[in-house]
């Protein structure tokens, strides 16, 4: 079992409801186990507003969303302190409610943050606009596509009034056009309604498209083996750039998810 004297068995600090300008995501000496399995043993990570969008790099299965699972409350961890203000989370998968319609799915948890049915459902609607759907407001969700599917869970997470957004590789299931088309919406979402994103992939190339700080976990109990802020012009971090500083950063962050299992520090 993972101890930490300093800090109370059990006890996770979670706060919610501070806006983005008075309140960072961090995380201090965080320890989280699975089925005997440490996965994080006084794991730590501080954010500033500059660090966003954050993107959580590893394969799959080696923890990331349980990661993001905890910052949103979602789980408990044996000890630590994780500081957070109000979250929305935009899932691998789209999951709607099919019996409900397009501007019901992003309107469903306005309501829910105390939001009138009519406000919720103007607010619905601007949302789906910045996702171009607006034409598909009353339609069912086993008509759309599964790339407009995803547009609308991107359209809800907005929608509901959270400073953090966690993302837990909403993209991996979509072909790389349809991929670059849902990145360069969400980069037009960030812009016109601000959040601190923090978001998890496998995908380097993912990263480098849309992350200010990129971090990639590494062996269990989880430490960082690579945490840089990327410093890459717009037209550098296209998919398929000839761009030398892109490569040679797509070229570290694969060391370091072939080193993680090994260990080996790179940062």
């Amino acid at each position: 079992m993972i101890q930490n004297p300093s800090i109370k068995k059990g006890r996770l600090y979670h706060s919610h409801g501070l806006s983005a300008d008075t309140l960072n995501p961090s995380i201090d000496k965080l320890c989280f186990a699975f089925d005997n399995n440490a996965l994080f043993d006084n794991f730590s990570l501080e954010l500033n507003a500059a660090d966003s969008p954050l993107m959580v790099l590893g394969p799959s299965g080696c923890g990331k969303t349980t990661l993001l699972r905890l910052i949103a409350g979602l789980l408990t961890p044996a000890s630590g302190l994780i500081i957070a203000p109000k979250v929305s989370f935009a899932f691998q998968q789209p999951r709607l409610f099919p019996q409900l319609t397009t501007l019901e799915n992003v309107a469903l948890p306005l309501e829910a943050a105390s939001l009138s049915k009519a406000a919720a459902l103007e607010r619905a609607r601007y949302f789906l606009e910045l996702v171009s759907l607006s034409d598909k407001a009353d339609e069912y969700p086993p008509t759309l596509s599964g790339g407009q599917a995803q547009r609308v869970s991107i359209a809800r997470a907005f929608a509901y009034p959270a400073p953090l957004l966690l993302m837990d590789e909403p993209f991996q299931s979509l072909d790389i056009p349809l991929r670059i088309e849902l990145m360069e919406t969400l980069q037009r979402m960030l812009n016109v309604a601000p959040r601190f994103l923090f978001a998890v992939t496998h995908d380097p190339r993912e990263a480098i498209f849309l992350g200010k700080r990129v971090i990639v976990l590494g062996k269990t109990p989880h430490s960082l083996v690579f945490d840089e802020t990327i410093d890459l012009r717009s037209e550098d971090r296209v998919y398929g750039t000839a761009s030398p500083a892109a490569n040679a950063l797509e070229r570290k962050l694969l060391r370091a998810l072939g080193d993680r299992l090994n260990g080996a520090n790179i940062i």
